[in-house]
């Protein structure tokens, strides 16, 4: 399996700070709406109808404060990460409980599943120790969390 980095799925301009901290559907169409003002491709109500569709099946709260929610989204070109950021937790449902503060959105295109699969795989291979986590947490803005995340996935070469 060939190796998934962020810098092939995240931009700069994707990455939400301070998203308003109200109940998961609030922020799912928060969410929603950030995500299709930036990407064409994007219908903001298909988007957060998927979102909260893919939340009934079961929550996208993996504990430790992440939730990794994600959507098929026809005329992208490959997976795009979303990363949003709330001050305090919002209730997901998590296994652990524990309110979720910071949010990895992943949407890819038909047809992109094992492409999806390798940028989640990525994901929980960062995320898999609890002070990689709190040093994003200490990310002071949308910039350096995005630099973070770029230094971090660097770190993680296999």
């Amino acid at each position: 399996m060939p190796m998934v980095n962020f810098a092939d799925s995240l931009r700069e301009d994707l990455v939400f700070w301070d998203l308003p901290r109200q109940d998961k559907p609030s922020l799912l169409k928060a969410l929603s709406g950030e995500v299709a003002a930036r990407l064409s491709a994007v219908d903001a109500a298909a988007l957060y109808d998927q979102l909260l569709a893919r939340e009934a099946e079961q929550s996208t709260g993996i504990g430790g404060g992440l939730a990794l929610p994600h959507a098929t989204v026809a005329g992208l070109e490959q997976p795009l990460l979303v990363v949003g950021r709330t001050r305090e937790g919002v209730d997901f449902a998590a296994p652990d409980s524990r309110p979720v503060d910071l949010f990895f959105l992943l949407l890819s295109p038909p047809g992109a599943e094992a492409q999806h699969l390798r940028v989640l795989a990525r994901l929980a291979r960062i995320f898999a120790r609890e002070e990689r986590v709190e040093r994003l947490r200490s990310a002071t803005g949308p910039e350096a969390l995005f630099q973070m995340l770029l230094d971090e996935d660097a770190r993680h070469v296999y």
